[in-house]
């Protein structure tokens, strides 16, 4: 009987390690994910394309624009 109780214990101890260790797994995995996708945001903020402008009519059509001098 006692022998039962300890085979039963070390099987939930065991059962336990085993989910502990694969959960560990996953949330340092899910850590990395997450400060990857920080880099790339911060990345994408600090190196913003310029916008570009452009000028356009009343029916829609794009009209050239032309850099005037000061001075």
């Amino acid at each position: 009987m006692l022998g039962t109780r300890q085979e039963i214990a070390q099987l939930q101890s065991d059962f336990y390690r085993d989910k502990y260790r694969r959960t560990l797994r996953r949330l340092i995995f899910s850590v990395c994910v997450i400060v990857a996708l920080i880099g790339v945001v911060i990345y994408l903020v600090l190196f913003r394309a310029p916008p570009k402008y452009y000028a356009a009519t009343t029916e829609g059509q794009i009209i050239s624009m032309t850099v005037a001098n000061k001075g």
